[in-house]
């Protein structure tokens, strides 16, 4: 069997690949040894641009099929009275700043959506055992004695990644020995909305997450706690006492993790390359290990789509991002699991402090500074009902002209972009006329800016160009 990508495991990131790849008419094969997706939760949190990347998806559910956008993230005392708590009343790229994720739903709704595509096909029930390459192909080795051949092999299949140890890839970093406890659980009433918490009790620090009818607990286990003996159902019900009535929950899932701040030397070995766990392990204190495997998914689709050019941007783009956001969930987890009651004093002071600040509680509503993506405001096309500029475009590059119909300047526009004439009521066939809702698409008369179908901007162009690439 043969493809242009092969892709080896479908979880949420290697479906996110493969459904974008799809949406842009590359033949993709997935090797997946589930048949169905895991049935549990898993991934508890995402990011706004998190979402945006998956909002890129055609024919994905809407966000409310799949996610709960949060009400209020912060710090809690262990008399469970808030200490910093802020509000998320923001729409940063026109969606929630955070949300509660149900990852069955989003697994379930990506395959659908790759599926559709036409482009994609699915081995389920199928492992990689090895793989082979040469200049021209990368060949997926599987468990039945199949061979899965493409010009390109990409590893999703999680930190323990069969396709990074095959490549000879290293994966360095640390797996850390302390233990927590994470419950999921249906039923039970929490105040105030959806909300995400780490809890400052130096006695057993704690992240508690609850929505309505859903609730999840991560405690960390104290020295001489048998792990066997924590998931026990008495044991469990008897913790999630101190949160709500017991008796009113069914427990979907009582287990047991450690956790690793790992990341591979290197992400791509000729024609195969890596992303989400198979590139980096992420400790889970800042909620980012599935948004970091989005952001891969999208910078590397529109890459792995072409003539292989541009691959080595997707890593020197992406490494320093899971670098960064690496050493803040390291920093994050070092408060959280303290337990030196001193400490803890301090922290909780100062965060009583910062709550008192004017404005902090609403601090949700100011949207993160956008360095260097697209802006995704309301937009009119044409006569049109307004609807978010993501949605016209799709995962395809970009072609704003502001004034200006773009191929008046730019010239070697891609076949399959999406031209957009800004403030400009009559350009010629092919080119979309629109009115930016918001005003945030600023720019000079007679200047195209040009998005990558990551969001990611080229410089903005002022005159006739060479093909942009």
């Amino acid at each position: 069997m043969r493809a242009v990508v092969v892709i080896a495991g479908m979880g949420p990131v290697g479906a996110l690949l493969a459904a974008l790849l799809g949406s842009r008419g590359v033949d993709t094969v997935v090797v997946e040894p589930q048949e169905t997706p895991y049935p549990k939760p898993r991934a508890a949190v995402l990011d706004t641009e998190a979402i945006r990347g998956l909002a890129l998806v055609p024919g994905l559910g809407p966000l409310t099929e799949w996610a709960t956008p949060v009400a209020r993230n912060g710090v809690i005392g262990a008399d469970q009275r808030p200490l910093l708590m802020i509000e998320q009343t923001g729409l940063a790229y026109g969606y929630p700043g955070l949300v509660r994720l149900d990852q069955p739903r989003l697994e379930a709704g990506l395959r659908a959506a790759a599926l559709a595509t036409g482009c994609v096909r699915i081995l389920a029930g199928r492992s990689v055992t090895g793989v082979e390459q040469d200049a021209d192909q990368a060949v997926a080795l599987l468990d039945d004695g199949q061979r899965v051949a493409g010009r390109w092999l990409v590893g999703c299949d999680g930190a323990g990644s069969t396709v990074r140890e095959a490549a000879g890839i290293g994966f360095a970093g640390t797996t850390y020995p302390q233990p927590w406890l994470v419950v999921d659980a249906v039923g039970g009433e929490a105040e105030g909305g959806p909300s995400v918490a780490f809890v400052a009790d130096a006695t057993r620090p704690c992240v508690v997450m609850s929505q309505p009818g859903r609730w999840r607990w991560e405690w960390m286990l104290l020295p001489g706690e048998d792990p066997r003996t924590m998931t026990a159902d008495e044991v469990v019900l008897g913790m999630v006492g101190a949160w709500t009535d017991p008796a009113g929950l069914e427990i979907e899932r009582a287990t047991v993790f450690t956790f690793h701040a790992r990341m591979a030397d290197r992400w791509r070995a000729g024609r195969v390359l890596l992303a989400g766990d198979a590139a980096h392990a992420l400790p889970p204190f800042a909620g980012a290990g599935l948004g970091m495997g989005i952001r891969d998914a999208v910078t590397l689709a529109w890459r792995l789509g072409g003539d292989g050019t541009t691959l080595d941007g997707y890593e020197r783009e992406r490494r320093p991002d899971v670098r960064k956001t690496t050493a803040l969930a390291l920093r994050i987890g070092r408060i959280v699991q303290s337990r030196n009651r001193a400490v803890m004093r301090l922290t909780r002071a100062v965060l009583r402090a910062v709550a008192l600040l004017p404005g902090i509680e609403r601090a949700g509503e100011r949207s993160p500074v956008v360095r260097r993506a697209l802006p995704n405001p309301s937009v009119r096309v044409a006569d049109g009902p307004p609807t978010l500029l993501d949605q016209v475009i799709g995962y395809r590059w970009a072609y704003i002209g502001h004034g200006c119909d773009p191929r008046g300047v730019v010239s070697g526009i891609p076949d399959d972009a999406v031209l957009l004439a800004l403030d400009h009521p009559d350009p010629e066939p092919g080119c979309l006329p629109i009115t930016d809702l918001d005003g945030l698409l600023a720019g000079r008369s007679g200047t195209v800016t040009v998005a990558r179908p990551d969001r990611f901007l080229h410089p903005t162009i002022r005159t006739p160009a060479a093909p942009i690439g």
